[in-house]
């Protein structure tokens, strides 16, 4: 009983330190001025959440669409502070590109 109150002990707290990577990686999109269009790879069974970004004068009103392939999932944009965030998901077995576009203009 003993080696199995540990093991579950140390199962629970590897779960927690892995849990962050198992949510996938967060990738920044940087837009200068105008609109910008991104093509961003994504391996099998991954999740990555993808943060645009505007340098123009007033980041809040720009647009990001994310557009998803066959077997691939993303959430609407929503707004963060001076940034835009959708997480994509490619449920597929093959590398795919997810596509992001920002709006910066004015």
């Amino acid at each position: 009983m003993k080696v199995f109150i540990s093991t579950f002990i140390l199962c629970g707290a590897l779960s927690v330190l892995a849990g962050p990577a198992v949510a996938g990686k967060v990738v920044s999109l940087n837009c200068a001025k105008g609109e910008c269009k991104f093509s961003e790879e994504m391996g099998p069974s991954q999740s990555h959440e993808y943060r645009g970004f505007c340098a123009e004068e007033n980041p809040a009103e720009f647009t990001m669409h994310c557009h998803p392939v066959k077997g691939m999932t993303c959430t609407a944009p929503t707004a963060v502070g001076d940034y835009r965030s959708c997480l994509c998901t490619n449920w597929d077995t093959k590398r795919q590109y997810a596509s992001i576009d920002l709006d910066c203009e004015d």
